[in-house]
């Protein structure tokens, strides 16, 4: 039998009573929604674990499809703001998830190519606390490491194939 999503969820360090989503058993997807900082609902990013990882521009297709008004700041993980001093951010959900999990503060950025307001946002954010970029070891994930003070680049690839040793003791210098 196949795991629900809300399972699935769970184990991808989703936590259903923290973070916002809408999920659907029946399709087999989840909905994150994506917030600007003053509460405003700009995007929203599905979820399909069954789907191809393969980039599609029709939202009804593919692992992942992202949508964020132009030139809008939107971030996903703005629930965990108040976890710590440092601020952890990355490319996806799943990363922010898993850094929350262990009672972080991260925000999803959804891509390393982010937006000029979002840039302006980040440059305000490091003036007040640390901010480290948690990328994955290829091209985009080096990109994504010059938008914070410091950066972390998994060994493992993805910080969500990563074993939980891993990561704790990756994250213990930013308490």
């Amino acid at each position: 039998m196949t795991q629900s999503i809300t399972d699935h969820l769970k184990s991808r360090y989703f936590d259903i009573d923290l973070h916002p989503a809408w999920i659907s058993e029946g399709c087999r997807s989840a909905t994150f929604p994506i917030w600007n900082l003053s509460g405003e609902l700009v995007g929203y990013q599905i979820y399909r674990p069954d789907s191809d990882k393969k980039k599609k521009n029709d939202p009804r297709e593919g692992r992942y499809f992202t949508r964020i008004k132009d030139k809008k700041v939107g971030v996903w993980g703005l629930e965990s703001w108040k976890f710590s001093n440092t601020l952890f951010i990355t490319e996806g959900v799943f990363d922010a998830c898993r850094i929350t999990s262990l009672g972080y503060s991260a925000l999803a950025l959804f891509s390393y190519k982010v937006s000029p307001s979002t840039l302006a946002w980040l440059r305000i954010i490091k003036a007040s606390r640390p901010v480290v970029a948690v990328c994955d070891n290829d091209t985009s994930g080096l990109k994504l490491a010059s938008l914070g003070h410091a950066s972390i680049t998994t060994d493992s690839g993805d910080l969500g194939d990563a074993s939980e040793e891993y990561v704790k003791n990756m994250l213990t210098h930013y308490k």
